[in-house]
């Protein structure tokens, strides 16, 4: 039986330049994934669940590039623990703290790209 899907808003496949900061530790990355609720993404340390963040997105623009700057909260992490084995950690990250200028400058940028099925 397929599982339902429990995402509230559309989802696009995206690379986006992120940066992650937590305890004035930064994380530079990419976006796998982007909607106005939040972003998936890999990092190279292990970022627990209920982690808070703060976010910095670059969207592109016809003009070069608008960043986006909000709080966010690590709702998800792959693998679910830290290993001394583990390069990578996959993360889910929900953008708690966002300004209505920002969420329609995401929702615009979601807009504009298709959806894979």
């Amino acid at each position: 039986m397929p599982q339902s899907e429990r995402r509230g808003a559309p989802r696009i496949v995206t690379r986006l330049p992120l940066t992650l900061t937590q305890a004035a530790r930064q994380l530079v990355t990419w976006t796998e994934n982007l909607s106005v609720s939040g972003a998936y993404c890999v990092v190279k340390r292990f970022l627990p669940p209920m982690t808070k963040l703060q976010i910095r997105l670059e969207l592109p623009d016809r003009l070069g590039s608008r960043a986006i700057s909000c709080e966010g909260v690590v709702v998800r992490a792959q693998p679910p623990a830290p290993s001394p084995r583990q390069s990578a950690y996959h993360v889910a990250v929900f953008f708690s703290g966002i300004s209505d200028r920002s969420r329609a400058l995401l929702a615009e940028y979601v807009q504009r790209h298709p959806r894979r099925p």
